[in-house]
């Protein structure tokens, strides 16, 4: 929409995905083989009319930023159109890291400056979800509103002091508002999209500043004083949302796109990626050979499939030779699973070859941890980007492999579960 401009948070340091972030952040990871998880912030952006946007980065920003380029893909590009990324900067009186969310947006509200919209959306790059915030944007013009938080409302299974919570009366006015409380005062949780005023945001950024009260949270820095002096709404969002706190969060949100009735249509989400990166746009139509075996399972352009491929998400170029089985797994782009090689339950970088007969994943104790990655009775495995699997190893369930490791040399050894090999 017009007179609106938009903020995108994706520059956090990443805990929770062990090897899978060692080079990235979170927000550049693969999604549904095809996409990055930036995708779904700057897609919705775009088809919801918001076409001037800054995208706040931190750590490990070259791969975010090669991807989101100039912003075509989404068509920020034009007059009046842009997509600017904005890492941290040395100037006068900062020469240092971002030292928070707050920090971050105040560093960078010079953006905001500049465009003068009447409105700004500050919301995180690293969910999954599918909105139109146009709808938000006109209740919050509607109401008047200073402030308005988007919410959901979660089972109570899933409620965790990780998220902010809401009360609101039938007004959709928000009465409290709480981040990450010791004691849960409601079932309606923040879902991490905020949109402001320009003066209000400006004034209260700026005044927080000068009384040096920042806990560099910025939910808890603007968000929460701002609801309780001025006009605050909520909006009740129903659809599909995922917060993808760690490596077993993003394996189940991929793996529920295999479920019979996925919660997103990706087909007719609109949700668009970058095709010039590692050259989607130009890869060869995937190849299944008259040997190949497929079931339930997502295949990019660029694959060729000989062997078999089961409940697994295979992102564009990778390659499956004969008698080779692919289970319950997901592979980026150009991995190579050679003849024989048996993969179970295991998230594979970009660029990993699986050696001839070798077998990773699947075998673990139930009791196993390790301490590298979140514990999960999954027991993934996960593969760092370029590492090498060398013929006939065998590693067991719950392990991870850095990247560039080259284990050709370990051929036939025999490696127990939960392993940490670099």
């Amino acid at each position: 929409m017009s007179n609106t401009a938009a903020l995108v948070l994706a520059g956090g340091n990443v805990e929770g995905y062990g090897v899978l972030t060692y080079n990235r952040t979170k927000a550049a990871l693969p999604f549904a083989g095809h996409y990055r998880i930036i995708d779904f912030a700057l897609s919705n952006l775009s088809n919801s009319g918001i076409a001037q946007v800054g995208v706040i980065t931190q750590y490990l920003p070259a791969s975010l930023i090669e991807h989101v380029a100039g912003g075509e893909a989404w068509d920020f590009r034009g007059s009046g159109r842009i997509v600017k990324i904005m890492p941290p900067f040395v100037g006068v009186g900062q020469t240092t890291w971002f030292q928070g969310t707050t920090d971050a947006v105040y560093r960078n509200l010079n953006f905001i400056y500049d465009l003068n919209p009447d409105d700004v959306i500050i919301l995180s790059g690293e969910h999954i979800y599918c909105m139109d915030y146009s709808k938000v944007l006109q209740m919050h013009r509607e109401k008047n509103a200073d402030l308005t938080v988007v919410g959901k409302k979660l089972p109570k299974e899933r409620l965790s002091h990780r998220f902010g919570y809401i009360q609101k009366n039938g007004d959709n006015r928000v009465t409290l508002f709480k981040e990450k409380p010791k004691e849960l005062i409601s079932d309606f949780i923040s879902i991490g999209i905020y949109i402001f005023k320009r003066d209000v945001l400006l004034n209260e950024i700026n005044m927080r500043r000068q009384e040096a009260r920042f806990t560099q949270n910025f939910v808890i820095d603007i968000v929460e004083p701002i609801t309780q002096r001025m006009r605050a709404f909520a909006f009740e969002f129903d659809g599909f949302w995922e917060y993808l706190e760690n490596v077993n969060k993003y394996y189940e949100t991929n793996m529920k796109l295999l479920d019979e009735k996925p919660p997103i249509d990706l087909v007719n989400s609109e949700i668009v990626t970058n095709l010039e990166d590692r050259g989607l746009g130009s890869r060869f139509p995937g190849y299944i050979g008259n040997k190949a075996r497929l079931e339930n399972s997502m295949i990019s352009p660029g694959c060729r499939i000989e062997g078999s491929v089961i409940r697994s998400i295979l992102s564009p170029g990778v390659v499956l030779e004969e008698d080779a089985v692919i289970e319950d797994s997901i592979l980026m782009h150009d991995c190579v699973v050679q003849k024989g090689a048996r993969i179970q339950k295991v998230l594979a970088d970009k660029n990993v070859i699986f050696c001839r007969n070798c077998s990773v994943g699947g075998e673990m104790h139930k009791d196993k941890k390790n301490p590298e990655i979140p514990d999960s009775p999954l027991g993934l495995s996960i593969m760092g980007k370029g590492a090498i699997i060398g013929e006939d190893i065998k590693i067991g369930g719950l392990s991870q492999v850095y990247p560039g490791m080259d284990l050709r040399t370990y051929a036939g050894t025999h490696f127990a579960p939960g392993v940490n090999i670099k």
